[in-house]
């Protein structure tokens, strides 16, 4: 992962080809001290990806190993029981050009991945909401 430009309050950050996104991001947060933050966009691809829908109580995940175009990434950053938490949901196209997507769990850069990520201020905590479900608080 590169930090290219930080620039109006926002940070470009490259992924490269076999990074785990997930991993990456999260130790760049642990690592430049980003406790809160919008990730406002991000293009690219991913392979080997876990993503999830919530129910209502728990997540049904499912795992896509093929190579998939970004067609839409967003999240926040928080803090999570004293360490940053990255919450991303993305959609995907497919070989076939079927969208997926839902929560994003994990997945590793098949290509690149272009971010913009806004860092703000610390103050956004998760608190536990029942279940397996952390709500955003400040």
């Amino acid at each position: 992962m590169k930090e290219l430009k930080r620039e109006n309050g926002l940070v470009i950050l490259r992924f490269d080809k076999g990074e785990d996104f997930m991993g990456g991001l999260s130790k760049w947060c642990m690592e430049k001290d980003i406790q809160s933050a919008a990730i406002l966009c991000g293009i690219g691809m991913l392979e080997n990806m876990e993503i999830g829908r919530y129910n209502g109580s728990e997540y049904t995940r499912m795992t896509e190993s093929e190579s998939c175009e970004i067609l839409s990434l967003q999240g926040s950053v928080s803090m999570k029981e004293g360490v940053p938490f990255v919450h991303l949901h993305a959609s995907f196209a497919d070989h076939n050009f079927r969208a997926i997507g839902g929560h994003l769990f994990n997945g590793r850069v098949s290509m690149t991945i272009e971010l913009v990520v806004a860092p703000m201020s610390p103050g956004l905590v998760r608190k536990p909401a029942g279940g397996v479900f952390w709500q955003m608080d400040s």
